[in-house]
């Protein structure tokens, strides 16, 4: 982004709040920070590239290197004795502000400079990304050396405009005003009252605080110190976060960390680590283990409830929407008035079924087309009411008969199919089935209703596809009903 300098004059510090102010500063810092850090990030990439490829460059790379750490050095340095409370409030002369520029400037030559003279040397050894590395590490210092400028220009007492017309304090200020309009707050929602929370730490004082704060949030908390201890109470009870200290007398936090993954999905067991150690190496290995967050030791009690609250929430929403995926897959699957499976699936089943039949990987089965005879004549006596009483105490036989791994389901008004895979004896299979059918009793409205039903039975060797063995199963049941119902037609 260009910037344009005015005149800081023309919108004035005093009427602009701390808050924005504070804003303006962070902006100024990151605007240098973020080139800064990524020009170590790709000179360490370079530096991996050429010790794989054996080339030897170790003193331009270190000449780097340590144009890096004094460019940062420096502009910690001068950022701290220029801003915040314990800035200087003695005004520099304009020498002084030259020779601010000049020497945070300085490392950059360096970098600049070694960064060319690789990529003249090594042109024809290094790969074209690599090349490009190097010119990265180029473009990022001339934005290091642009954040110099509007950090000297900001002391000075000179504003910066973006290209969009708006000075930064301006828009510092419209952020700090709108951050003050959002209603935040770390209430604990009503579905996360009650979760559970174990605690995992050494230091029974932390340990008490940590437990004193989430319980009067309305949090459920356990407390362990050792792993030992740790470990049996996730097995008493999966709680719905730990809180996993790093450092513990047995097991050590990343140990625990690693046999709690193994066994437990982050979806339905989250784990926040907590330490005093806040290196990046430290805090990646916890998060390559497994961890759901990372938090520093001494704990910001706001950001801990914050995590812990956002934790939760993702743990809960999960859970909820696997619920949601059970239930749409039920009413997807199930026939939504007898709870047995639905015509989409038999028919799936059967078709897969008959596809494994001739590929040699199932043998030969049976379907079974079932309906319950002079069905209407129960819907016109006792209604509608009572024939879906009737309809699910069929179903309700089926599906305790027709054991897996066969498939029943109903297809149709009070049609029912069933898949048989295991049935050597069809004919004593059915005759077995038809008995059933006959102890089912319907009390409906002080009335007692007894069904029969009529089934059609075909044999794959006799078909040759799932279309086929369906209407033939179809036409003997019409057999069945035509010769007086009660009974099922193999052949």
């Amino acid at each position: 982004m260009k910037h344009l300098k005015i005149r800081m004059d023309k919108i004035s510090k005093n009427k602009t709040s701390k808050g924005a102010e504070e804003i303006l500063l962070a902006q100024i810092k990151q605007e240098f920070t973020t080139p800064a850090d990524a020009i170590s990030d790709y000179l360490e990439l370079v530096e991996k590239t050429l010790l794989e490829a054996q080339i030897s460059m170790e003193d331009e790379i270190e000449q780097i290197k340590s144009g890096c750490k004094r460019l940062i050095d420096q502009y910690e340095e001068a950022f701290a004795e220029n801003t915040g409370p314990n800035a200087t409030t003695v005004k520099k002369t304009p020498e002084e502000y030259s020779e601010l520029r000049h020497n945070l400037r300085t490392p950059l030559n360096a970098i600049i400079g070694y960064s060319e003279i690789l990529i003249e040397d090594l042109e024809d050894d290094l790969s074209e990304e690599s090349l490009k590395d190097l010119q990265s590490i180029i473009e990022l210092s001339r934005e290091t050396e642009t954040a110099i400028e509007n950090f000297v220009d900001y002391i000075r007492g000179e504003a910066i405009k973006t290209s969009e017309g708006d000075s930064q304090l301006e828009s510092a200020e419209s952020l700090f005003k709108s951050l003050g309009d959002i209603n935040y707050s770390l209430e604990l929602d009503e579905s996360l009252e009650g979760a559970d929370i174990l605690i995992v730490d050494d230091n029974k004082t932390n340990c008490e605080v940590l437990e004193r704060r989430l319980t009067m949030q309305g949090l459920q908390c356990r407390t362990a110190y050792d792993g030992t201890t740790a470990i049996k109470k996730v097995e008493e009870k999966l709680p719905d976060l730990i809180l996993l200290d790093v450092i513990l007398p047995d097991i050590n936090g990343l140990e625990l960390l690693k046999k709690f993954r193994s066994e437990n999905t982050s979806e339905n067991l989250p784990i926040i680590m907590v330490s005093a150690f806040n290196d990046v190496d430290g805090i990646a290995k916890c998060i390559q283990l497994g961890a759901q967050d990372y938090l520093p030791k001494p704990l910001n009690g706001t950001i801990l409830l914050a995590k812990v609250i956002s934790s939760l929430e993702r743990k809960f929403f999960r859970e909820r929407e696997k619920e949601l995926v059970n239930k749409l897959h039920i009413q997807a699957t199930t026939d939504q008035l007898t709870g047995i499976s639905n015509r989409r699936v038999v028919f799936e089943e059967l078709e897969n079924s008959y596809a494994e039949l001739q590929s040699g990987h199932k043998k030969d089965f049976s379907v079974i087309m079932i309906d319950i005879d002079f069905f209407k004549s129960v819907n016109d006596t006792y209604g509608h009411s009572g024939g879906d009483e009737v309809l699910k105490a069929m179903a309700n036989v089926l599906k305790n008969y027709v054991s897996e791994p066969n498939i029943v389901g109903r297809i149709g008004g009070e049609e029912f199919l069933a898949v048989i895979f295991d049935q050597e004896d069809i004919e004593a299979y059915c005759d077995n089935l038809r008995r059933e059918i006959h102890t089912i009793k319907v009390f409906y409205e002080d009335h007692e209703i007894s069904i029969t039903a009529s089934g059609g039975v075909a044999i794959t060797s006799e078909s040759g596809n799932a279309s086929d063995v369906i209407n033939k199963a179809d036409e003997r049941l019409y057999d069945a009903k035509k010769s007086g119902r009660d009974k099922f037609v193999i052949s």
